[in-house]
């Protein structure tokens, strides 16, 4: 038998066309499968979040304004990203992501870089009259001709507890305030409101346009970060009011906030009868009450009395340097308060005055309804060196008054603390308190519900680990001499089998 003529085709050409014509087929059709499913996907997907602790996690709220908005917003994420502040960029561009992920036909996020695209940034400084701006990270939020602005510097709450009570010289950042700025940002953006607050001013009180806080002589400390919540966060124009003579409370004033701290003298009976005016045409009030300035009977007849002596917390839980802060308890059940509560944030007074509610006699149809937001434990103790559980901070809250046009025409709501001091500059940033005051003042405002449910700072999670010498020079060794020798070892090992 002759042998075999390998020079033969094993197929012949109309059979190699038609497979590979069939090859071909198969290609085409795997890879329109592969396009439709990315289309489908396109339009019906699920974004899940893993991460328990991620704080770019957004709330139901936030979903709810993305969701419902109708006009294009566009964000500029100005930082440089290996800069002073990588931290805070990382978790903003994150977050950001989240929320063009949920409406990406409304919210366009950029990122510019100011040190790589300096003429571009140099372009966005000039057009919205922020080329003499100090602080160069900040996010942008613009929407038909308005715009909002948060620096890196508002976007983490910082830990103190160690610093003031001499345990570390460490200050960490211990939450991130981004979607609490950003969907608040947008709203006011997206939709814009009017609103007015007044500073009452003639009696000793620290200037809210002066960090520094007016007279030194007085013991003025600060507002101006007071004032900054008001028009940055709250989106509200504000000016200092004086009440005496023949000045009234302005026609447009939605808000009035006496902050008495360090007083020359009281208030008037004159000033006083037009706040009690005020109020019962359904005005809204934030008093900061550390001394008696004679609005105590005012806020008597709205169901509220401000203690005269100053309590102080004896229980080591609470009480930082000496009793001169103490972290309060709070109260849950207010709108104000509970996440505040859910998410454990401290608040730092300084030897504030008891709020006690007026004790009606029976049930009284139409009065105020007042509200513990927060209490000492009760190991509180007052300069009487009595001891018990004292509240701090109340809310006062009347419904609908009928016959009344006025902004407030729903009704009275006032919110009383017994302490000036843990909202100036030097206090406020400590804890939650300037997430207090912003909650507070987005009640007393009434802002929509949505922008208090649940919007506040997310913890950011951070891990120390800890090793003993002798462990830092295995952990060396490991890394720099036997995983490497190890990956050479394997290397000559299939080295060895080829050569075999």
């Amino acid at each position: 038998m002759p042998p075999p003529n390998h020079s033969e085709p094993s197929f012949s050409r109309a059979h190699r066309w038609v497979i590979g014509l069939n090859t071909v087929l198969a290609v085409a059709a795997a890879l329109g499968l592969v396009v439709m499913a990315n289309y489908l996907a396109g339009g019906h997907f699920e974004r899940y979040q893993w991460s328990r602790d991620a704080a770019f996690k957004l709330s139901e709220p936030t979903v709810r304004v993305l969701d419902n908005l109708t006009n294009d917003v566009n964000v500029t994420i100005f930082f440089q990203a290996s800069g002073q502040n990588p931290e805070i960029y990382e978790l903003t561009k994150a977050l950001l992501a989240e929320y063009q992920h949920v409406n990406p036909r409304r919210i366009h996020v950029k990122n510019l870089d100011y040190t790589r695209l300096v003429g571009a940034a140099k372009e966005l400084l000039a057009t919205n009259s922020l080329v003499g701006l100090q602080e160069k990270d900040f996010v942008l939020f613009q929407c038909g001709g308005r715009s909002k602005i948060v620096f890196a510097r508002d976007l983490a709450d910082y830990d103190f507890s160690d610093l003031l009570a001499g345990r570390s010289q460490y200050v960490r950042r211990s939450a991130f305030r981004g979607e609490m700025y950003f969907t608040a940002d947008i709203y006011a953006v997206s939709y814009p409101q009017t609103l007015k607050t007044y500073f009452l001013y003639g009696h000793g009180e620290n200037n809210p346009g002066d960090p520094h806080g007016g007279d030194s002589k007085l013991g003025q400390t600060g507002y101006s970060t007071m004032a900054s919540i008001v028009k940055n966060e709250i989106t509200s124009d504000w000016d200092r009011l004086l009440l005496q003579g023949t000045n009234g409370i302005p026609a447009d004033c939605q808000l009035l906030i006496i902050a008495a701290g360090a007083h020359e003298g009281k208030i008037l009976p004159e000033e006083l009868d037009k706040i009690s005016t005020y109020l019962k045409q359904g005005g809204r009030l934030l008093a900061l009450l550390t001394v008696d300035c004679g609005l105590e009977p005012v806020l008597k007849q709205w169901g509220v009395i401000v203690g005269p002596y100053r309590v102080v917390d004896t229980d080591p839980k609470y009480y930082v340097e000496n009793h001169t802060f103490y972290s309060a308890n709070w109260v849950p059940g207010h709108i104000i308060v509970n996440p505040l509560a859910s998410e454990k944030q401290s608040l730092l007074m300084v030897w504030p005055r008891p709020v006690f509610k007026v004790t009606p006699e029976g049930k009284v149809p139409g009065a105020p309804e007042v509200s513990y937001l927060a209490l000492t434990s009760t190991n509180g103790v007052d300069e009487k060196n009595r001891r018990g559980e004292y509240p701090l901070l109340a809310a006062v809250e009347q419904g609908v008054i009928s016959g009344v046009s006025s902004p407030h025409a729903g009704g009275t709501r006032i919110v009383v603390a017994g302490d000036s001091d843990f909202l100036d500059d030097t206090v406020i940033q400590l804890g939650g308190n300037h997430y207090f005051a912003a909650r507070a003042l987005n009640w007393l405002l009434d802002r929509p519900q949505l922008l208090l449910e649940g919007l506040g700072p997310k913890p950011i999670t951070e891990y120390r680990l800890y090793m003993s010498r002798s462990q830092t020079r295995k952990v060396q060794w490991l890394f720099l001499a036997a995983m490497p020798g190890a990956v050479l070892a394997l290397g000559a090992l299939v080295w060895l089998r080829r050569r075999s």
